[in-house]
């Protein structure tokens, strides 16, 4: 099928028209298209499509009344790609979608609205990889001036976003005379989203409904771009707008917030829910994809039941487990460490689950400590996803384990940063080489990890493409080259 005449161009680059895209499948996407590589894939239930963004740029898909957009993987892992979802009008829905790779920012991924008296639909979407700390906008913007109807979304999976998770309640502003719609959230899962998590509520009195629904905290990524407080952290469970809001058989760890008279008169009612360290923010709704994979295929492995990742050797969404196991000749020794990100206690492994007698506590700035004891052989583990800032112990009566591989304290510990942002220049790649005394790591909390950034023996190598890269390192910097416009970033003892 030939690409459609109407297809246009969006913010410069090359946009998807939904009569191009809506309903082709297999080999005949990429014609279509035009857009990089496409690849038909077939998981245990439905079939999906992948649509590959090259490096630097961004992908937009449009959707319009009475049409789907369904079984589709948007793979934006390469460095500085991204895309954008736009639906407006009656009937339309957003079905088994899933955006894979960390979001560089700059725009909302998906910016939905329904027209007056309309509904719409959106199930099993996955935004779980994130964005880049410290840039603007993010996951999902509920279109104000456009949205009148009622929007309900369903089986969400939305994490790590610098500008809220859902943002619905910019239709309760007054646009042309016209009150704002509806936004309505099942069944659905929230981690660490800046500013707010579930944001929504209608200026014409109606409900807006939070059902089934989890919100864990305790990992959000600050904002430095269009913020009104840049580099501030707050990641409000449930904000309330404009009108009523019910939240029902939901746990939510951040905070409930009815907004002051800025935004109306603003209500939210509880039923069944937990809230703030009540809340068992461990378990995933049922139907919720956990990967971009299961959302595209429309499967999930979430059960509804507690569920954190046990898996070692890895560095994924939930974290890299970390086993601290004391000497056999030991009793009731002790160890605390910091994490710049998140850390959660790992309580089904056997001889080194961690216990009650081990605390996690949030200290409010984007970092967590970490106390705890064991001895005899026995010891504890945590899933950590982010950077260590410090650790006390006495390594000669503790084994360190971090990804499956044993380490010491200073392997862990590495006090310098090293940031080369291109986001000013989305689209012009610049190469770089460091080199280095000590060790390094490449630090997720400061930047994307892409395969082409490479660590060896006293040297970093990679580039960047409108995006950032950040490394943790130890020791001093002993050479640097740049070819390209990207900014450079270095704290020492940070």
């Amino acid at each position: 099928m030939a690409r459609d005449k109407t297809a246009r161009e969006h913010d410069e680059r090359r946009a998807v028209d939904r009569r191009s895209f809506l309903g082709v499948a297999g080999a005949g996407v990429a014609a279509a298209l035009g857009v990089g590589s496409v690849a038909s894939q077939t998981a245990n239930a439905a079939d999906y499509r992948t649509v590959t963004v090259p490096a630097g740029e961004t992908r937009t898909f449009s959707v319009g009344s009475g049409e789907t957009l369904e079984n589709l993987l948007i793979d934006m892992t390469a460095d500085g790609a991204s895309a954008k979802i736009y639906a407006n009008g009656d009937g339309w829905t957003v079905r088994n979608v899933a955006f894979k790779g960390n979001h560089p920012g700059g725009h909302y991924l998906f910016t939905p609205a329904v027209s007056e008296g309309g509904t719409a639909l959106v199930e099993n979407l996955y935004m779980g990889d994130g964005q880049t700390e410290g840039t603007g906008k993010g996951g999902i913007w509920v279109n104000g001036p456009d949205h009148y109807g009622t929007l309900n979304f369903r089986n969400v999976n939305i994490q790590h976003f610098i500008d809220n998770g859902l943002y619905g309640t910019d239709p309760g502003y007054d646009y042309a005379g016209a009150h704002g719609g509806v936004v309505n959230v099942y069944d659905s899962f929230f981690n660490s989203n800046n500013i707010s998590n579930i944001r929504v509520g209608s200026r014409d009195g109606r409900t807006c409904h939070v059902e089934n629904c989890v919100v864990r905290t305790g990992s959000t990524r600050a904002c430095d771009v269009g913020c009104s407080s840049p580099g501030a952290k707050n990641s409000r469970g449930v904000w309330a707008w404009w009108g009523p809001v019910e939240v029902k058989d939901s746990d939510i760890e951040g905070p409930a917030v009815e907004q002051d008279n800025r935004a109306g008169d603003p209500t939210i009612s509880s039923t069944n829910t937990r809230w703030g360290s009540n809340a068992n923010a461990d378990r995933v709704p049922e139907g919720v994809p956990m990967t971009a994979e299961e959302a595209a295929s429309g499967t999930s492995s979430a059960s509804g039941s507690d569920q954190t990742t046990e898996e070692s050797g890895t560095a994924d969404a939930e974290g890299t487990v970390l086993e601290l196991v004391a000497g056999s000749n030991t009793s009731s020794i002790s160890y605390e460490f910091t994490v710049e990100g998140s850390v959660q206690k790992r309580t089904s492994a056997g001889d080194v689950e961690s216990e009650s007698n081990d605390s996690v506590t949030d200290n409010g700035d984007g970092t967590m400590t970490v106390t705890g004891v064991s001895g005899n052989g026995y010891g504890d583990s945590y899933l950590v996803n982010g950077d260590f800032v410090s650790m006390n112990l006495d390594e000669s009566k503790w084994t360190l384990t971090y990804g499956g591989e044993q380490v010491s304290v200073d392997d862990l510990v590495l006090p310098n940063k090293i940031v080369i942002d291109g986001t000013d220049t989305p689209r012009v790649s610049s190469q770089y080489v460091v080199e280095f005394s000590g060790k390094a790591r490449k630090s997720a909390a400061l930047g994307s990890i892409q395969a082409n950034d490479e660590i060896t023996d006293g040297q970093i190598s990679g580039n960047v493409v409108g995006g950032k890269d950040g490394y943790r390192y130890s020791g001093e910097i002993t050479g640097f080259r740049l070819d390209g416009p990207a900014r450079v970033r270095v704290e020492e003892d940070s």
